[in-house]
């Protein structure tokens, strides 16, 4: 399978199930800083990241920072298994 071009953007299109953001954001710490890299229930939501062991959240996101507001983005609905 092809890996996406922007593997952060495939799977910012979905919300985290683990720290509940929404989608369009990163990840988040519990202390509420932007997390190094994605919770892999959120990234498995992408088919094409599925076998990755972890999808590190870009350095412009600001990995390690306070987290702060970023543009909306619509949620994506996931694709059935077939």
């Amino acid at each position: 399978m092809p890996q996406p071009a922007e593997p952060a953007a495939a799977v910012e299109q979905f919300d985290c199930p683990t720290c509940e953001v929404l989608a369009g954001s990163t990840c988040r710490t519990r202390g509420g800083k932007v997390a190094s890299k994605y919770h892999p229930p959120r990234f498995m939501l992408v088919p094409q990241l599925r076998a990755e062991l972890e999808v590190k959240t870009p350095a412009d996101r600001g990995p390690g920072r306070a987290w702060e507001m970023g543009p909306a983005v619509d949620a994506a609905v996931p694709e059935a298994a077939t």
